[in-house]
């Protein structure tokens, strides 16, 4: 950081080429560029045009709603620009900042973005020495900060996100417990989606020891410090060593503008003791007003315009000399208002306030005046001088702030916060009329395959039709508010009876489960629904949050797309998935999880052509616990990612081992999920697994169900190619089951096709069954024409068997043949084994 002249042109001031990226970057790739490029802002851009601009409080933003470091800009970045032609000058563009309320603007040359500038590029002072005056003068103490926030080391990065981004702070102290503080910026909330560790706590991403100075220090000193590039923020620690405050950089530059405005107040209002002017006070007038980055008019006594300077309303002196200050008026303020300046200005002798005004454009804008009267000796009114800043700008930034603070930016939806703050007023008037509250949780089930299929703007449109659908169907004094994710909760209020809740339950089943047209696709999800009663189940607005929460999963259990009221079984069979999930999270760590193995077979003289590694749970109080029972569990909470690091090099492991053994398996088939293949690590993890084991990559297949594999996301794609370059097998599991384009279909690198087994279930059964014959016949011959292997699996019965033989099959599984097992129950040998 440097400190600058107030004329010179910003495109001087550049130090760095734009940063930019496409609209539909990932948040994790913007991250990665500013990280790399120590800058807080990255412009998006399409097609040569600047679409917006994300910046470290839109990554504070993002973090604080929960959003996935895999969405892309374009639905979060900040609109629109703020933009400074190159030949403006630092102050004027210092002022634009400051009138605007936002903290960077893009450089504009030849209408062409050429970089961006930040408050912290523009240390413009008004005059050098007045600032170093100031600022040696003055104490740290006397900026009169608040308080800071305090995060203990353990909170979560997403609350302590929503507290900073709810108080408008851009850093809070990290308090370790008794060792040295630390401290979170939003710099640092960048370069945690950078490096996927938003998920985490403060501790692990705050940065120690947090650079502190005495209160006593000098105002300079804390300036030199931030110059030199050695923080962006000083503790302020009071005579105790307490840390009482947190200085930035914001701090100290309106300090010094905020004094520099008070000097220029005094040269304005304050009065000669004689009537005669002092040699050269005029030419100081005339330096400050000429400099000042605040608008300046002045009057006689009857209003009429005698001078401005050029920060005045886009008017020149010689357009308003001789004019009235009434052609600024807006229309917006009534007679009574302009009645009660007047008077203050008569009885006080000076007047403050926000007032609307007009330009010379006409545009209405928002400023703030401070208008006094000039007199004599003799309390006669001379002059009227009004110093005024447009804060229009200021203005809208602080509604979008708050606005942000309190609503989903996806949907447009109240968030977590406001919905709290709603359910304890709603259960106050309850009390007091005898009425009744319901609070409805809603879960989307399939919101998980939307996304895979339809790629995140699919699912954030899915999202925006719900938000819409949820708010058609109550009441405008009830709460519709997204919690995050797919999980939406309702608000109502003043209820009779329980059925009126029921009905709008109802309603809410049909409504959601409508298709929803998205491209040229439908997406389909459907809501489970639980519902809380105040003051039947609980009084306390957040157990009665928790208790609609618990009767939600209680409907998801019951088959989903249905409602559930709490009652006590929910609260037991809740209480049963806790547990799970605790055994679950423990199961890891103690060794309790292991994979059977089940072969594929070639019809074509029966030889094992390959093995599936499939995950089994040895419980230590209930045996061996199948995977239908925990997986939801184990994605929903995020434990499948690691779960499945661990089978993939189990099953490396155990391949190499029948190798070594002389055994002959054909492929080791390892099932993966979407969350898994897209977790930062992935690859590392195969490469480590690969590399422990020395397992050919050609010995390993990968088994993705249709909906993954058949997404068009680029870095779907991306990672399918990758796995294929480095030798891995891919096959598409459940094939069948969703929508596929032959198309793209036929330019994956896929080798193999497996069929889902209800297809097989039913060629034996009288309903359906031509038509799902039919299914795998035309599954079989698009496989060859594809050139791909085709697998059947479920293959229980000798009829099933001749069946695929006489389609010509190429490659079955199921029961039949052989059950999952145990490494040592596989029926391998030197060579193929026949059957």
């Amino acid at each position: 950081m440097r400190s600058i002249n107030y004329d010179v042109p910003i495109e001087q001031i550049l130090t760095a080429p734009l940063l930019s990226c496409p609209s539909h970057t990932s948040m994790r790739e913007a991250a990665q560029h500013m990280t790399a490029h120590d800058s807080s802002a990255i412009v998006a851009q399409d097609d040569g045009i600047a679409a917006g601009i994300w910046t470290e409080r839109d990554a504070l933003s993002a973090v604080a709603n929960g959003f996935g470091p895999e969405l892309a800009l374009g639905g979060i970045m900040s609109t629109p620009l703020i933009t400074a032609d190159a030949s403006l000058t630092a102050g004027e563009v210092t002022a634009r900042l400051g009138r605007s309320g936002v903290r960077h603007v893009v450089v504009i040359k030849n209408g062409v973005p050429i970089g961006v500038l930040s408050q912290s590029d523009l240390i413009v002072s008004p005059s050098v020495d007045f600032s170093h005056f100031l600022l040696r003068l003055k104490p740290l103490e006397s900026l009169g900060v608040p308080a800071p926030l305090v995060a203990h080391w353990n909170a979560s990065v997403q609350q302590t996100a929503a507290l900073m981004l709810a108080n408008g702070v851009d850093a809070v102290v990290v308090d370790y417990g008794g060792s040295p503080l630390g401290i979170l910026t939003e710099r640092d909330i960048v370069a945690s989606i950078a490096q996927d560790t938003h998920r985490g706590t403060v501790g692990d991403l705050a940065s120690r020891p947090l650079e502190t100075l005495a209160a006593t220090e000098s105002l300079y000193a804390a300036q030199q410090w931030i110059l030199k590039g050695r923080t962006l923020h000083i503790g302020m620690l009071d005579r105790e060593g307490r840390c009482s405050g947190l200085i930035g950089f914001a701090d100290i530059v309106q300090f010094v503008r905020t004094e520099y405005l008070e000097e220029l107040r005094n040269v304005l209002l304050g009065r000669a003791e004689t009537t005669e002017v002092a040699p050269g006070s005029t030419d100081l007038a005339d330096r400050v007003i000429q400099s000042a980055l605040e608008g300046i008019v002045v009057t006689d006594k009857n209003g009429i315009i005698e001078r401005v300077n050029p920060a005045f309303t886009r008017y020149t002196q010689k357009e308003v000399a001789g004019r009235n200050t009434s052609l600024l008026s807006s229309g917006r303020q009534s007679t009574q208002f302009y009645r009660d300046l007047w008077q203050s200005l008569t009885s006080a002798g000076q007047w403050q306030g926000e007032i609307w005004n007009r330009r010379k454009s006409g545009e209405l804008y928002l400023e703030y005046l401070t208008v006094a009267s000039i007199r004599d000796d003799d309390e006669n009114v001379l002059h009227y001088a009004g110093i005024f800043s447009d804060v229009t700008q200021r203005r809208q930034t602080e509604e979008r702030l708050n606005y942000r603070a309190t609503h989903d930016a996806l949907t447009g939806l109240l968030n977590r916060s406001v919905l709290d703050e709603r359910l304890k007023r709603a259960i106050a008037h309850a009390a007091r009329t005898r009425k009744k509250v319901a609070v409805l949780y809603i879960d989307l089930d399939g919101f998980k395959l939307v996304n895979d299929t339809l790629g995140h703007l699919g699912g954030d449109e899915v999202l925006r039709v719900v938000a819409q659908r949820l708010t058609e169907q109550v009441r405008s004094s009830d709460t519709v508010a997204r919690l995050g994710g797919d999980e939406f909760a309702l608000v109502i209020e003043q209820v009779d009876e329980i059925r009126d809740v029921l009905r709008i339950a109802h309603s809410l089943l049909d409504v959601v489960a409508t298709p929803i047209d998205y491209q040229e696709h439908q997406a389909c999800v459907t809501p489970s629904i639980g519902i809380s009663v105040y003051p039947d189940d609980a009084a306390d607005p957040r157990q009665l949050v928790s208790l609609a929460d618990l009767a939600m999963y209680a409907a998801k259990n019951n088959g989903k797309n249905n409602f559930q009221l709490f009652n006590r079984n929910v609260e037991s069979s809740a209480l049963a998935q806790l547990q799970m999930l605790t055994d679950l999270r423990h199961a890891l760590d103690q060794g309790q999880f292991c994979l059977y193995y089940q072969p594929q077979w070639k019809l074509a003289g029966n030889a094992i052509v390959g093995v599936e590694a499939l995950l089994r749970w040895r419980h230590p109080e209930r045996g061996i616990i199948e995977p239908p029972e925990f997986i939801a569990l184990a994605e929903q909470s995020g434990l499948i990612t690691p779960i499945g690091a661990w089978g993939l090099r189990e099953a490396c492991g155990q391949a190499r081992r029948w190798l070594d053994a002389g055994l002959e398996f054909g492929r080791v088939c390892v099932n993966i999920s979407a969350r898994q293949c897209l977790a930062t690590g992935f690859l590392s993890d195969l490469d480590a697994a690969l590399e422990d084991s020395q397992l050919p990559p050609e010995r390993l297949q990968f088994e993705i169900v249709e909906s993954v594999a058949m997404n068009e996301q680029a870095e779907i794609v991306a990672l399918l190619h990758e796995l294929a370059r480095r030798g891995i097998c891919l096959a598409i599991d459940d094939f069948g089951t969703g929508y596929t384009s032959l198309a793209y279909l036929k330019d994956l690198p896929v080798s193999t096709l497996k069929i889902d087994r209800p297809f097989l279930r039913q060629t034996t059964a009288n309903d359906g069954r031509a038509m799902n014959a039919g299914v795998i016949k035309a599954i079989v011959a698009m496989g060859h024409a594809l050139e791909m292997n085709v697998v059947m699996e479920g293959v229980e019965t000798q009829e099933q068997l001749e069946f695929l033989r006489a389609v010509g099959c190429p490659e079955i599984q199921g029961f039949l043949l052989g059950r999952p097992g145990p490494p040592e129950a596989m029926p391998l040998s030197e060579t193929s084994s026949e059957k």
